[in-house]
């Protein structure tokens, strides 16, 4: 099994907005023995992890998230190409984790003029214990003093918008966040909402940068269960009410025609049945909190350590 992640594909969603995404394949299925996958891959199919980032290329131009550190001159290489020769206006980071802003210092010294825009306290939740994060710790190459960048680095808040001359973005407050730091953002001209480790899956490795609608097979809500399952922990001991209620807020008042998630496929048509999806993964998984299902698992954290003596 090779662990190393794939260089950065892209295809153009609609004009002027841009998906790019590199995969980390994990195994077959033979090697993932512990999944039940066998509904939607075959035995001797690569499974991949994803991670996208977004370009919008407009009369000012913005990338949301930067993928990992392993690529980084790649990722500023398809940058300057889908630009062709224009300058990146903003960059914004989704969350401070090392997969979603991994390339920012890379990025930021290819592009000097570019404003780094990141989630803050004004997320919404509240000043101390560590609200107001520092970028040092997501990449290797964040300089030592970060106050030396010469690009402006601008905190940014639920509901500040950006005219990027045909598309306008919107940052949302996520719904659904895996961080005390994640933003979602929504762009209005194509109805995108960008909702970042939320609704993301596993995929086959022959489906690469492919819209879930074009897949080989349909998505499976054990691939929705074995993301959700890492990403968010929380969810096994989730309101499952309010987990619907929060999806209904979506279907409702966000009614995106496009979800743009950051470690899956692009859904752009049958919106709801994905959603659905969600829903059954998301019952599955309250399931593993329930206390008779914890018992071992407590048992196991709280066993003595093994040491030698």
């Amino acid at each position: 099994m090779t662990e190393t992640v794939s260089t950065p594909k892209h295809r153009e969603l609609s004009d002027g907005l841009y998906w790019t995404q590199e995969c980390l394949p994990l195994g077959t299925l033979t090697e993932l023995g512990q999944f039940d996958l066998e509904e939607w891959v075959e035995a001797d199919e690569d499974v991949h992890g994803c991670q996208n980032a977004y370009l919008l290329s407009d009369e000012r131009n913005l990338l949301f998230d930067t993928l990992t550190q392993p690529n980084g001159d790649d990722v500023v290489e398809l940058i300057d190409d889908l630009l062709e020769g224009e300058s990146l206006d903003y960059l914004v980071i989704s969350h401070p984790e090392a997969n979603h802003a991994g390339n920012t210092f890379t990025i930021l010294d290819a592009y000097p003029d570019a404003t780094l825009l990141v989630p803050g306290e004004a997320a919404g939740y509240g000043s101390g214990h560590g609200a107001e994060h520092e970028l040092y710790h997501i990449a290797s190459d964040t300089p030592a003093d970060v106050d030396q960048v010469p690009n402006e680095i601008r905190y940014v808040e639920p509901g500040e918008t950006i005219d990027l001359g045909t598309h306008t973005v919107e940052f949302e407050a996520p719904l659904f966040p895996d961080h005390s730091f994640t933003l979602w953002m929504s762009e209005r001209t194509t109805n995108t909402l960008f909702t970042v480790d939320w609704m993301g899956f596993l995929h086959q490795s022959s489906n690469c940068v492919t819209l879930a609608s074009d897949l080989d097979r349909d998505v499976a809500v054990e691939q929705v269960f074995r993301f959700h399952a890492l990403a968010f922990p929380w969810m096994r001991f989730a309101d499952l009410d309010a987990i619907e209620r929060a999806v209904d807020d979506v279907r409702d008042r966000l009614d995106p025609d496009v979800i743009a998630p950051a470690h899956g496929m692009v859904m752009t048509d049958g919106l709801d049945t994905y959603l659905d999806r969600f829903l059954e993964a998301v019952e599955a998984l309250s399931r593993e909190g329930e206390p008779s299902n914890m018992e071992s698992k407590l048992e196991y954290i709280l066993r003595p350590p093994e040491v030698d003596r």
